[in-house]
């Protein structure tokens, strides 16, 4: 019985982050490369977070042009 619930929590969370992933939320993940949208800069694979945000939800400052991203690549204001 503890096996079914396990596999039932598990299979859940993953429908839950496929989900999320798909539609580019804060809780949804991304393992893609990500260039600013403003320069065409790579950004690192090893990112410095600053503030808050990008601690909890990802995200990124391109080292070029200074602009704030989210995990996805896009623009924050």
């Amino acid at each position: 019985m503890e096996l079914l619930i396990y596999t039932v929590v598990t299979i859940s969370a993953i429908v839950f982050f496929v989900v999320q992933s798909k539609k580019k939320s804060k809780l949804g993940l991304n393992f893609k490369r990500v260039y600013c949208p403003a320069c065409n800069e790579k950004q690192p694979i090893i990112r410095i977070p600053r503030g808050k945000n990008q601690i909890l939800y990802g995200g990124t400052t391109c080292p070029k042009c200074n602009a704030s991203l989210d995990k996805y690549g896009e623009i924050i204001s």
